[in-house]
């Protein structure tokens, strides 16, 4: 997406506000966050909230139940614990399937009427309901088949 590029500022140094050092937004980005990540491409906030229902594919891997000497000093070699994790889909009972669910599940979150473990939401997700803007197309996804 892009590198940092030197720029003039007080003190020295370099200036990479608002430039991605990376082909993934942080999962921990909040809207303005996830706004400027992918303006850069040029996609609207339609667009933005259309592609983060590609959640509803996949799954994630638990490090619950995985044994304490392969979560010690986790590094770059990380991936030796994932054959102990249990691989969980994020909000959907069927993860090989594109579906409206993530958009639901989202509006469900919002309204607090859901129960611990339904769902593994990261940051970017909760962003989607909590910003008026973004919350206005999950609405309309979640009532689109």
């Amino acid at each position: 997406v892009g590198t940092c590029r030197e720029a003039t500022v007080p003190g020295g140094g370099r200036d990479c506000r608002g430039q991605a050092d990376s082909t993934m937004p942080n999962a921990g980005l909040d809207s303005d966050g996830l706004r400027n990540f992918f303006h850069r491409l040029d996609f609207s906030d339609e667009e933005i909230v259309a592609l983060m229902g590609g959640h509803t594919l996949g799954r994630w891997t638990s490090l619950l139940g995985v044994p304490k000497e392969c979560l010690k000093n986790l590094n770059s070699k990380w991936e030796r614990c994932l054959p102990y994790g249990e691989r969980l889909p994020f909000v959907s009972e069927d993860p090989d399937t594109f579906s409206n669910s993530y958009f639901k599940w989202l509006l469900l979150w919002n309204e607090r009427k859901i129960e611990y473990g339904d769902v593994h939401f990261i940051p970017t997700d909760v962003v989607l309901v909590i910003d008026d803007g973004f919350r206005e197309y999950v609405q309309r996804f979640a009532g689109d088949k």
